[in-house]
């Protein structure tokens, strides 16, 4: 599988709700990174338990899943740009939507690295601030 169909495969199990099938696409060691290390809770390297607490918020906190729309992908040998969108609605009703460039690295058919930029202010609203009434 070339990287680019190896991307499209991993965003599609994650907007199918499909986690189970995730470590398919992505190396044991995988490492990944979000935007804003230090100033909020996900932001920083991440370990892979980390990314399953962060699967099991987003069955949680928005249980209709997150719809992930890629606008463009650009593909060079192993690296790979992803531009996307997430969006989802919260139990609570309010509305998730975040554009989102992430760089990733893919060696032998396997994801083996992440770097992910988005707003992490408005992540940080709605995956660790508080619920409201539903």
């Amino acid at each position: 599988m070339e990287a680019k169909e190896t991307v499209q495969a991993y965003y599609q199990a994650v907007t199918e709700g499909r986690f189970e099938d995730v470590p398919k696409y992505k190396s044991p060691d995988a490492t990944y990174w979000i935007s804003g290390e230090n100033s909020w809770p996900m932001g920083g390297w991440r370990t892979p338990e980390d990314m399953n607490n962060t699967f099991a918020m987003l069955r949680e906190r928005f249980p209709q899943g997150l719809k992930i729309t890629i606008h463009s992908i650009i593909s060079e040998g192993d690296n790979v740009v992803v531009y996307l969108n997430n969006h989802a609605q919260r139990v609570d009703g309010r509305i998730y939507d975040n554009e989102i460039v992430v760089l990733m690295k893919v060696k032998d058919g396997v994801i083996v690295e992440e770097r992910e930029f988005l707003d992490t202010i408005h992540v940080n609203e709605l995956f660790c601030g508080e619920m409201g009434k539903v």
